[in-house]
């Protein structure tokens, strides 16, 4: 059974207003976005995975770092997508970088399938995450991500 995250593919956000714990994220004023602190960063959003979610779209690529040093998803056409995930991801930094979500690893480099939606950001949410450096559209990440292949160079 695919985990999901309750939150519908128009990208409806709680606001942050408070920085979470758990990532050391903080969101900027009227943004219902944060990124972790450090490098690499994660942006993430105040929605948790759930196993009842609505319909969502699928996008697919490799998991790379933007030159901001934040998650993104380019797609086989080498477009970038950046990823918003959902509050209970952790960044792994210990050697090779990832994120950990539901007990899960994803490393960069990994080929991954991922179901969401697309979020149009906001002024406030674009300011929040301006230290990403992302030129690509934004996706949210609503169902567990899966891996399509093996790491590159594994």
């Amino acid at each position: 059974m695919a985990r999901r995250i309750k939150i519908g593919v128009t990208g409806v956000f709680a606001a942050l207003g408070i920085c979470t714990l758990a990532l050391s994220s903080c969101a900027t004023d009227g943004s219902e976005l944060g990124l972790t602190a450090g490098e690499p960063r994660a942006v993430v959003g105040a929605h948790s995975i759930d196993e009842e979610a609505s319909n969502s779209v699928e996008a697919s690529g490799v998991l790379l770092l933007s030159a901001g040093q934040c998650f993104e998803l380019r797609d086989p056409k080498g477009q970038p997508t950046l990823l918003i995930f959902p509050s209970e991801a952790h960044v792994l930094s210990d050697g090779w970088p990832g994120m950990k979500i539901a007990d899960e690893e994803f490393r960069v480099g990994d080929h991954l399938s991922i179901g969401g939606g697309f979020h149009q950001l906001s002024e406030q949410d674009a300011e929040a995450v301006n230290k990403c450096q992302s030129t690509g559209e934004a996706f949210v990440v609503q169902v567990l991500p899966r891996h399509t292949s093996e790491p590159a160079g594994q």
